[in-house]
């Protein structure tokens, strides 16, 4: 039979398209490229080739092989290479429910850094396995021979205290309510506050902190503190009755106050008037305390211990302006100022030539004053009738002087007791506003 060559054409091109075609649909069917895994679990119950494996419990690849090796098991499987895995991936098996298949789950999440290489390998410690039925039935069967009467139950312990716990809470059920409500509203309160409490723990590790870099500051006064704690303890005698004198004290001035406060107010409404005309003339002030020192310093020299005068010296100053001084006391006695001083001006020059007049006047004192000492008596100087040396006349002297000094002090003191007593109102006499 001889075929044609139209023939053997469409043949071959029947087998060149249906090759295609083979070609397109094996492509299509291979789907997207693949990365390997391969994981090592202690034990896959429930997990069979073709299961899930999955990112965020979406579908990403498949289990393609499992192989016990020893007291592992090495689960082959693939994912999709498009899906970033990280480096640190660990791979679990998930557990959907009792009956259905388990599948493999890749956690984290890629969020950055590192992506794990195709082909990698995850050992035991970066595989999790779910906790078996047969694990939770065996634990709550030991648990159950542990509590029953071969175990804390043997001698009727647990009996009892299950027996007491029963009484115990027996009527108890609105009290327990009421304290997890009051332990529901407290979380809450602390739960509102929880920016107070975050800032009062922080100011806490402020203060921590600051003892602890001044922890040797710290000790020494806990040192010092513990010295003053014993000597007070010594002296707890003393103490008490120092406080027991104060009591009687703080009452008699209790009491005083009681009797004298519209006198006590009135002084102190008094005192701050003398306060407020101490602050305005705060200036003046200040330059009186500067000046009285030398002024009394000046006085002391100026007296005559002879004649028990005071030198003085003439010193006609006032007179530079002589139309000023006489406008001034003129002023004084009541004639107006307008124009004195203008009408006046003519005689200044016979001021200025007053004031060059300079005088010591105290001669004329010195010859006026009769001096007539009395001669001290013969015993004046002891038995011997000898004259102290300088030395023990200057300790007498002060002697004296601090005794006289004591006994006018004193004197001084009686004096105005008695005036303050006579008075009636004291003080207030004396104050701004007082009485007259």
């Amino acid at each position: 039979m001889k075929v044609s060559r139209s023939t053997i054409l469409r043949v071959g091109v029947t087998v060149v398209v249906v090759a295609l075609v083979a070609a397109v649909v094996g492509i299509a069917w291979s789907g997207s490229p693949k990365h390997r895994l391969t994981a090592y679990f202690a034990s896959t119950v429930g997990l069979y080739p073709g299961a899930d494996v999955r990112i965020l419990g979406i579908r990403v690849g498949k289990v393609d092989k499992i192989t016990p090796v020893g007291r592992s098991v090495r689960v082959e499987m693939t994912y999709e290479a498009k899906r970033k895995v990280p480096a640190n991936v660990q791979a679990v098996i998930v557990n959907q429910s009792l009956v259905a298949d388990r599948y493999v789950q890749l956690a984290p999440v890629y969020r950055g850094g590192a992506v794990l290489a195709d082909k990698a390998t995850l050992p035991l410690t970066r595989t999790v396995t779910p906790v078996e039925i047969d694990d939770i039935s065996g634990s709550l069967n030991n648990l159950n021979k542990a509590l029953g009467p071969n175990g804390a139950n043997a001698n009727g312990s647990l009996s009892r205290l299950l027996q007491v716990g029963s009484d115990t809470l027996n009527g108890q059920g609105d009290d327990i309510r009421a304290t997890v409500n009051s332990s529901a509203k407290a979380l809450s309160t602390l739960s509102e506050n929880r920016k107070d409490i975050t800032a009062n723990i922080e100011n806490l590790r402020v203060i921590t902190q600051a003892l602890a870099v001044n922890d040797r500051q710290v000790r020494d006064f806990n040192g010092h503190l513990s010295q003053v704690s014993v000597q007070l303890a010594g002296e707890k005698e003393e103490l008490g009755a120092a406080l027991r004198a104060l009591g009687p004290t703080l009452r008699n001035l209790a009491r005083f106050v009681r009797g004298n406060r519209s006198q006590l107010a009135a002084n102190v409404r008094q005192l701050a008037q003398i306060t407020s005309v101490l602050v305005k003339q705060r200036d003046k002030l200040g330059e009186f305390l500067t000046t009285a020192p030398v002024g009394l310093s000046n006085l002391s020299h100026a007296y005559d211990p002879i004649s028990g005068t005071l030198s003085t010296r003439t010193d006609l100053r006032q007179f530079d302006n002589l139309a000023m001084w006489v406008c001034s006391l003129a002023f004084s006695l009541g004639t107006p100022p307008q124009q004195c001083e203008a009408l006046l001006a003519p005689i200044n020059p016979v001021g200025k030539g007053l004031d060059l007049l300079q005088g010591d006047l105290s001669w004329i004192t010195a010859l006026t004053t009769t001096y007539n000492p009395i001669p001290p008596p013969p015993d004046a100087f002891g038995p011997n009738g000898q004259p102290p040396s300088d030395q023990e006349s200057q300790s007498g002297q002060s002697g004296q002087s601090s005794q006289s000094g004591q006994s006018a002090s004193s004197t001084d003191q009686r004096s105005g007791q008695a005036s303050g007593q006579g008075s009636g109102s004291g003080i207030g006499e004396l104050l701004p506003g007082g009485n007259p």
